[in-house]
């Protein structure tokens, strides 16, 4: 038998309206009385109804987040970290999230559209998404509440937080060079992603501000993907020229790298320098444990997570564009 407000009310000896102003937190109830309610709530099990909950109060408090839908995801300490900082201020703030996984090949427009329609969501968040996805500019036309992480797309009707991933190419690039490193090659990630293309564009304009050589044979593609970048990083030993150093679009592509150099009995730093991009936990206890460019994983998590929830309570208005800074983590692979 479902409980219900007026079972509660009973109990309580209050009204329905009072119990009612104790559950959606709204209006004024004495704290003893309110404490009393809370613990009848308790006692009895009451769950909420969210869908007249939602027709009453016009907000649900479920935020939905949209996940790419891949195999082992949440193997990936790179997305745990990013959900770990969105479900800590969705609980500050009494919301619930529910994980909506899309597949990357699915070009309607619509897709995100129909979401909202078939959810009872009050926001979004958008991971992973990649530069051309159509979905994102039909969803920017609607008046609902999301936000982009990591896919830097400025426009006024799109908001996004992201890491400052062009500089910290450059840093990456800079402390190589400070070691002694003149042939410095390049894992890179995915360019159907902005911080593909744009750790990408910090590498090369930091060699170029430095003066170091460019060569074609010195970049390949891992596609943030440790399997693809330990296959592609082959290529790099094939060179006419053998690369003395390599920065790494991300950790994964820098372990795939290390154990290719071990099994070719090549070392880390001496033969070969390597950096590698975000500082996953994998990163320290690799042997050689990893420099690595620190982006702040879990604090993109919790900007998100705010700027959705300043949209959907109407405390701030779009465009929203926020970058987070990067840092240099110097361990024992350079």
């Amino acid at each position: 038998m479902r409980i219900t407000i007026a079972d509660i009310a009973k109990k309580a000896n209050v009204s329905k309206m009072t119990v009612s102003r104790v559950i959606n937190g709204r209006g004024y109830v004495a704290p003893k009385t309110a404490e009393k309610i809370k613990k009848i709530i308790d006692e009895l099990g009451y769950q909420p109804n969210l869908i007249a909950r939602s027709l009453v109060s016009k907000s649900t408090k479920i935020i939905g987040v949209i996940i790419p839908k891949v195999e082992h995801l949440f193997l990936d300490n790179y997305i745990a970290q990013i959900l770990s900082g969105i479900t800590d201020e969705a609980l500050k703030k009494d919301y619930r999230i529910i994980l909506i996984p899309v597949e990357y090949s699915d070009k309607s427009e619509d897709k995100y559209i129909k979401i909202v329609k078939n959810r009872l969501l009050d926001g979004m968040i958008l991971l992973k998404t990649i530069i051309d996805d159509p979905g994102i500019a039909p969803l920017s036309e609607t008046q609902f509440p999301f936000v982009l992480v990591n896919h830097k797309r400025y426009s006024k009707k799109i908001n996004f937080v992201d890491s400052k991933n062009i500089r910290g190419a450059e840093l990456a690039v800079e402390h190589l060079y400070s070691k002694g490193y003149r042939k410095i090659a390049c894992i890179a990630g995915s360019l159907h992603e902005t911080n593909g293309k744009d750790r990408l564009r910090g590498y090369l304009k930091k060699l170029e501000d430095l003066g170091l050589e460019k060569r074609d044979e010195w970049i390949v593609f891992g596609e943030f993907r440790k399997s693809v970048a330990y296959h592609e990083c082959e290529k790099l030993f094939k060179a006419k020229i053998l690369p003395d150093a390599v920065f790494c679009a991300d950790d994964y592509s820098a372990i795939a790298l290390i154990e290719k150099i071990k099994e070719r009995k090549l070392r880390v730093p001496e033969d070969i320098g390597v950096v590698g991009f975000d500082d996953i936990e994998l990163a320290e206890y690799v042997k050689p444990s990893l420099t690595t460019i620190r982006q702040p994983l879990i604090e993109l998590g919790i900007s998100a997570a705010k700027i959705l929830f300043d949209l959907i309570e109407e405390t701030r208005k779009p465009p929203i564009h926020k970058l987070l800074n990067v840092e240099l983590i110097q361990r024992e692979s350079t």
